[in-house]
Parts: structure tokens; sequence; C-alpha cells
């Protein structure tokens, strides 16, 4: 797996993000995240180009970005973003390949705002 860009933020700040992207993609339903161990996140996977597709053809995913946030669970996390009070759903998520990806998010040292390409170790 390789993450190209890493990006830590405080709760407040990953919450509006997330609300704000899927306000601006016109997204009607409660917008989600994964969470697993303590990790809360989602990740955007890189386009299909041809190098990328031979990659996924040798097992090797390639995600653009991972957007996370160190929390505790909880059900939904509300934010307010000018005079309304929207919602996040929190997933705790069993899919293998994201409880990789958050057990690798876990050993990070914190860094708020750290934006560096990476590739995780291979079991």
């Amino acid at each position: 797996m390789k993450i190209h860009e890493i990006l830590e933020l405080d709760n407040q700040m990953f919450f509006e993000d997330i609300v704000r992207l899927t306000l601006a993609q016109g997204i009607q339903v409660q917008p989600s995240v994964n969470w697993v161990d303590g990790i809360a996140f989602i990740s955007i996977p890189f386009a299909d180009t041809p190098e990328v597709v031979q990659d996924k053809l040798k097992g090797v995913l390639h995600f653009a970005s991972v957007m996370f946030t160190r929390m505790s669970f909880r059900e939904t996390f509300t934010i307010r973003i000018g005079n309304n009070d929207l919602s996040v759903r929190l997933r705790k998520t069993t899919n293998p390949l994201f409880l990789q990806l958050a057990a690798y998010l876990q050993q990070l040292k914190p860094e708020a705002g750290r934006a560096n390409p990476t590739e995780m170790p291979k079991n």
C-alpha cells in the first residue's frame, strides 16, 4: 500500500473538512468516516493511471490522501458551520486493509498537518 499524502488534523478541523467536502459535492446524506482503535479516517484512492493499474495487478494499492484524527469512539461527531449543527457518523470497520492502515497511523508520532508521502511496510 502506498500513501501519497497523510494529513493528521485535530478533531474539530478533521470533521469540519469532512462536512465541507460533503457539502461541496452536493451529497444529501449524513457523511461518515471509518474508525479503528482510536483513529478516525478517510482514504481517497489514487486515479487509475496505467502505472497505478499495473501496481494494483501486483497487489499494491495507492491512496492519493489519507486524512485522520485521533479520538475515542462515539456514534457521531457534531460540528457547527454557520447556524447549522451537522453531524458525521463514525463507522467501526473490520476491513483488513483499513485495520492495517489504522495500525500504521497509530504508530505515527502525533503531528498536526502532516503531509508526507509514505509506503507502508509490508507484513
